[in-house]
């Protein structure tokens, strides 16, 4: 094989290979959303860059987020007041209030409920 030849094949292995890192789209280096922004997103749509400022003030995105009495847990810090309305309106039980997917599902409801973000501590956050 001839130096040219063996340099042409060494190159077109070094394209092929970067050729197929950049389809790769487990190579862009983009971490995948947790689970706390994606059920924000899920939840909240359009107006989810808000939700994520609210629940990032109310729990730092932490879905086990539990306040001080312990009468506030979850992404949104969902109230103890609201357990029963809760299980209705998620169809789970006050349990899976930690779960991010339901307790954004709850605070999407009661966002429309109340007309804004007046039922949340950092409604400023929005």
């Amino acid at each position: 094989m001839t130096k040219r030849l063996r340099a042409a094949l060494l190159g077109l292995v070094f394209v092929g290979t970067l050729g197929l890192a950049a389809c790769d789209p487990g190579s862009s280096g983009a971490a995948a959303p947790s689970a706390a922004q994606d059920a924000i997103n899920v939840n909240f749509g359009p107006i989810a860059d808000q939700a994520t400022r609210v629940a990032q003030c109310e729990s730092g995105l932490n879905p086990a987020a539990v306040s001080r009495g312990g009468g506030n847990l979850g992404l949104f810090q969902i109230n103890r007041v609201h357990a029963g309305q809760f299980e209705a309106v998620t169809g789970q039980p006050w349990s899976a209030v930690t779960d991010p997917y339901a307790n954004a599902q709850y605070a999407v409801w009661l966002y429309n409920q109340s007309g804004g973000w007046g039922p949340w501590t950092c409604r400023w956050a929005a």
